[in-house]
């Protein structure tokens, strides 16, 4: 009896290993897609702060990291805030390119003139990094509140 038992669990388990895609080809993967915050501006601004491939990273330099690519190229090292890594999955679920409509990227802070500073948001997809800073300026009402989640995130890390 028990070997029929195993035959038929082999068989079984067999039969079910091929995806059904009812006619239809699977959907290619999602493009991996790296997500980048911190503060630039006044006295250098801060620390960034990744995620990538689902881990939470902090950049070893934690002032003068520079613009955009800078930034991106920074050396980071692994960051355990299990807060820090929530907060960054949730920027991750919340992002969605109508944030952004209506504003440009960029990456400047008028801020620091009087050292203050402002929070930026790095999206890294296919090697091509964008970035935007929110600022007084800003008045878009979503992008404004999505880059007030960003400040959200900066303070749980």
């Amino acid at each position: 009896m028990k070997p029929v038992l195993l035959s038929a669990l082999f068989l079984f388990l067999f039969a079910c290993s091929k995806p059904v895609t009812m006619g239809k080809e699977p959907a290619a993967p999602t493009p991996d897609v790296t997500y980048l915050i911190g503060y630039t501006g006044g006295w250098g601004g801060g620390a960034a702060y990744k995620l990538e491939g689902g881990k939470l990273y902090e950049s070893v330099k934690e002032r003068g990291l520079g613009e955009t690519n800078s930034i991106v190229a920074a050396e980071f090292k692994p960051l355990r805030s299990a807060s820090g890594l929530a907060a960054m999955e949730q920027l991750a679920t919340d992002y969605s390119p109508d944030v952004f409509s209506g504003v440009d990227p960029k990456f400047n802070c008028p801020e620091m003139a009087y050292d203050g500073v402002c929070p930026y948001f790095i999206m890294v997809e296919d090697g091509e990094a964008r970035a935007w800073t929110r600022s007084k300026e800003d008045s878009a009402p979503a992008f404004v509140a999505f880059m007030n989640k960003v400040e959200e995130a900066l303070t749980k890390m």
